[in-house]
């Protein structure tokens, strides 16, 4: 069977991609894949075919707009304006290009970034149309563990089911939604839609979510097409070859804690830095430094901090003492699944919630939203993680519990079953 799958996104949200095609070439599927422009080598390496992409996401996170998205990303309706700023910029060339790396396909997986409009692709081909998500779909639940942004989010609610009926599940409408209807009548040649018929086609396509139910079980209210199956891990480290001077530092002291925030740019990413040495100096700890795609730890640094551009996650992390990162979905799912503490600074979209999550489960103190991070209060939570026995306990027995889950079989099962019906 021919299989599309579009992701497009940061490292995150195509890491767990490539590990899903990889199930499905190793079942019998031909796979195609569709990423920023960036990531065709890296997705061709694991020996899957690159869709044709000019979107590049790394360009578009160091662009103007971008950069505001990261520096406004925790205040939910400012984040809704500069995303949709961004897609009138870029989100017709990403329809074109899933339009052309589908128009063969049996069925297409998408993403949260190509659901409403994949869906009018499926349409069009009468193919069979699977979302995949690394967060809980943008649906009414009463259960606030499972809803991105609720008002009570530890929590069953009225209000959380009514919060999401009118302001989450038509958030990717709100997004999207013009953008979808002048793809379906320009190149798709359907009529538009409306809000309603949109969301109507979402709650009726299966969903999967690649999150362990440990970390986000599933509510009981959501459709029963819809399944968390577990983490899906790309793991890298026999590719890897760690650099001399990582493993003297490593050996030179106690366990580091390690700090990156990926794909998260700003417009001053030298004071960000500045904050970050402060912040470890005020914690006692030694700590690695992720300079990411922002390019952090580019100024003197003291003995006690090590500057890594990147690392598999799967090797550096289980060496850790404490990870501070930015909350991706991707980087939570490696640094809970490392079993030690987690410390979030989330500045957008999906962030938050897993803050929340991380709080909740004992598993890393409360997270540092990014207006409010400060070297005062970063080194306050780097001392909570690293002293505090009772949540590295927890950390350490949920790293065994994910560890012990096979996600993506659960994955493939469900999507074989689906695909033969």
């Amino acid at each position: 069977m021919q299989i599309t799958i579009i992701a497009f996104g940061t490292r995150g949200d195509v890491q767990p991609a490539i590990a899903l095609g990889q199930a499905l070439v190793a079942s019998g599927h031909h796979v195609r894949l569709l990423a920023s422009a960036h990531f065709r080598n890296w997705i061709e390496s694991h020996g899957l075919e690159a869709a044709s992409s000019t979107v590049d996401i790394q360009a578009l996170m160091e662009s103007e707009g971008g950069r505001d998205w990261v520096e406004h990303g925790n205040d939910l309706f400012k984040q809704l304006c500069i995303i949709r700023q961004l897609l009138n910029q870029h989100g017709r060339f990403m329809a074109q290009e899933a339009w052309a790396a589908g128009r063969d396909a049996d069925a297409i997986i998408s993403q949260f970034t190509s659901c409403a409009y994949v869906s009018s692709i499926a349409e069009k081909l009468k193919c069979r149309h699977i979302c995949m998500m690394l967060q809980p779909a943008l649906v009414a639940t009463y259960d606030g563990t499972a809803m991105l942004n609720a008002p009570l989010p530890n929590r069953r609610s009225l209000i959380n089911y009514w919060f999401g009926k009118l302001i989450i599940q038509p958030a990717g409408w709100t997004l999207y939604g013009d953008l979808t209807n002048h793809f379906r009548e320009t190149t798709l040649g359907l009529p538009p839609q409306t809000r309603q018929q949109n969301i109507a086609a979402l709650l009726a396509t299966p969903f999967i979510h690649g999150y362990s139910p440990r970390v986000v079980p599933q509510p009981a209210d959501w459709p029963a097409h819809y399944h968390t199956t577990g983490y899906w891990f790309l793991d890298e480290q026999p590719h890897w070859t760690p650099p001399a001077e990582l493993m003297r530092f490593l050996d030179s002291g106690e366990s580091p804690i390690g700090i990156g925030f990926g794909s998260m740019t700003g417009h001053d990413n030298a004071a960000i830095t500045r904050l970050l040495i402060d912040a470890v100096n005020l914690s006692g700890q030694r700590a690695i430094l992720l300079s990411g795609w922002a390019g952090l730890g580019e100024a003197e640094l003291p003995d006690t901090i090590f500057r890594l551009e990147a690392a598999p996650h799967d090797w550096l992390f289980p060496r850790l003492a404490a990870v501070v990162h930015h909350g991706g979905a991707g980087t939570t799912a490696a640094s809970l699944r490392a079993g030690v503490p987690t410390i979030i600074v989330p500045h957008m979209a999906d962030q938050p919630f897993w803050g929340q999550r991380v709080e909740a489960l004992g598993v890393g103190p409360r997270a540092l939203p990014r207006p409010k991070l400060t070297a005062p209060n970063l080194a306050a939570a780097i001392r909570t993680a690293t002293s505090d026995a009772q949540m590295k306990q927890r950390a350490t027995e949920l790293g065994a519990a994910i560890r012990a889950e096979n996600g993506m079989q659960t994955a493939l099962d469900f999507l074989e079953r689906y695909l033969k019906d």
